[in-house]
């Protein structure tokens, strides 16, 4: 830390007026002496050193303290009020650090800035303050010289043969143990199956239907219902046309898709550009939610899907004819008849 100087922090008040202020002129009639508060003082500690300075009774005066006196650190100085001082007296503590080897020293000539009630200001310094610095050893150390031990080595454990071996065996089995759980792993790992997913037309009614029967429009959760509608519809239609929906914005999965699907699906294109668009507004606006906007959107994510589906192949109706194929036709409303496609929002 550094040590501020007092000299400039008390006395800059009294010279704010007086002409000629801060230049040194003819020096007033103080004297000050510098004396250790207590010795001695262990390498590394920190005490203080008193400062008197006796001086006319209406001057002022403050210790001029940089970082350091010698080789000594200074840590600060603080004024002191003793009961009973005379008027033409000022005192301080300043705050040294003993950074040095033991021995006797001495601190240097601390300097001291006497203001005078002209504002003429002088400078003066304390004699040479000696000061015993002693080490900070036990006194047992310095009986033996004053030399400072190295740490003890390590403790020699004389461990029986026996013991040993048990350890050994017993970290052995640990080796086999653990070598056996991660071979175990590893085949289960490729011995499990993947489950494969559902096609992307069946995963998405299956999803919408789920949120059909979620209830957030009742509840009046009118965000969590849009996203979850524009989530299936967004991983329906990248999964359907092959191109990346996740972490997307609605306008570049519909640049996307405009560039993938087929001329006949992208008249549809439609249909999801209006459910993804009415999804934004419900998200980022203000505007008031209508509930038959939403029953609309989700009827359009059904219609969506139906004539955005590919082609199904249908298992043979006995084991004498070959198998038939459905197909939607293009750009149809429905699934072909007999079969029940429809998601209803509740």
């Amino acid at each position: 830390m550094r040590a501020t100087t007092l000299l400039t922090a008390a006395l800059c008040l009294a010279a704010g007026s007086a002409p000629g202020a801060g230049q040194p002129g003819s020096e007033p009639a103080a004297v000050a002496i510098a004396e250790v508060v207590s010795e001695p003082v262990e390498v590394g500690a920190v005490f203080e050193l008193e400062v008197v300075v006796e001086h006319p009774e209406d001057a002022q005066a403050a210790p001029v303290v940089e970082e350091s006196l010698g080789d000594f650190r200074a840590l600060g100085a603080v004024p002191l009020e003793p009961d009973g001082a005379p008027a033409g007296e000022s005192r301080f503590r300043l705050r040294l650090g003993a950074f040095v080897l033991p021995g006797d020293h001495e601190i240097p000539p601390v300097p001291v800035g006497v203001r005078a009630a002209n504002g003429e200001l002088s400078l003066i310094e304390t004699p040479p303050a000696p000061v015993r610095v002693v080490s900070s050893l036990p006194p047992d150390s310095e009986e033996a010289g004053g030399d400072i031990h190295d740490i003890r080595g390590p403790f020699e454990l004389n461990v029986p043969p026996r013991w040993g071996a048990i350890g050994l065996l017993a970290l052995m089995v640990l080796i086999l143990l653990a070598a056996a759980w991660w071979l175990w792993r590893r085949r289960s790992s490729r011995e499990t199956p993947a489950v494969p997913l559902l096609p992307p037309a069946a995963e998405a009614e299956a999803a919408l239907a789920r949120l059909g029967r979620a209830g957030l429009l009742e509840k009046g959760d009118v965000v969590d219902y849009y996203e979850r509608l524009a989530g299936i519809m967004k991983r329906y239609a990248g999964r359907r046309f092959e191109t990346p929906w996740s972490e997307r914005t609605t306008g570049e999965i519909l640049g996307d898709l405009r560039l993938r699907a087929a001329p006949e699906h992208r008249e549809a294109l439609t249909l999801l550009a209006s459910i993804l668009g009415e999804a934004d507004l419900a998200k980022f606006s203000e505007r008031a939610f209508r509930p038959d906007a939403a029953q609309s959107r989700f009827r359009e994510a059904g219609m969506f899907l139906d004539r955005t589906r590919p082609p199904l192949a249908a298992e043979p109706d006995s084991g004498d004819g070959p198998g038939k194929e459905l197909a939607l036709a293009p750009g149809g409303a429905g699934p072909p008849a007999g079969t029940s496609r429809g998601v209803e929002v509740r």
